[in-house]
């Protein structure tokens, strides 16, 4: 598996797998506009502003998707998914691993930050398991209903 840069390509691909309002604003946020088309996908998911990554596999094949940004002097990672068919096989552990190393080094922070619905109870243990904290989020923040904060220090996780 290898990190790289997200193309329109991989976008392509992702949008196909959030078939439902649900699954999209799951991975996506609440805001997150669904039904969607190519353009509305690219803005809701900022792609101009934030990185994008893709995990491929060594066909090429996109097996799972990340963004990060600094957010509150933290990479914070956002819209991680895997592929629906590859879920399951620790690629999320791989993706969120490579991604917090790349964004740290690149944005010249050694913590990471993330949210995640309480409901997505696989994700929930797969952050919980590479040693991501529940904490208060340190800002006013409209919309936290249900959604957790969660940290972790780089070096955690090498």
């Amino acid at each position: 598996m290898k990190l790289v840069e997200a193309d329109i390509g991989h976008v392509r691909s992702l949008m196909t797998w959030f078939p439902d309002a649900p699954s999209v604003a799951i991975w996506g946020g609440p805001n997150f506009r669904f039904p969607f088309d190519e353009e509305s996908f690219l803005k809701d998911m900022r792609w101009d502003d934030l990185a994008s990554r893709s995990l491929v596999d060594d066909a090429g094949e996109l097996a799972a998707f990340g963004q990060y940004y600094n957010r509150i002097g933290r990479c914070h990672l956002g819209r991680l998914a895997v592929r629906p068919d590859r879920r399951g096989g620790g690629i999320g552990e791989t993706l969120v691993r490579l991604m917090c190393a790349e964004g740290c080094r690149a944005l010249n922070v050694t913590e990471c930050s993330l949210f995640v619905y309480e409901t997505n109870v696989r994700a929930v243990r797969l952050y919980e398991r590479l040693g991501f904290q529940r904490m208060p989020y340190p800002e006013p923040f409209p919309d936290l209903d249900g959604i957790m904060y969660m940290t972790v220090a780089l070096a955690s996780l090498e």
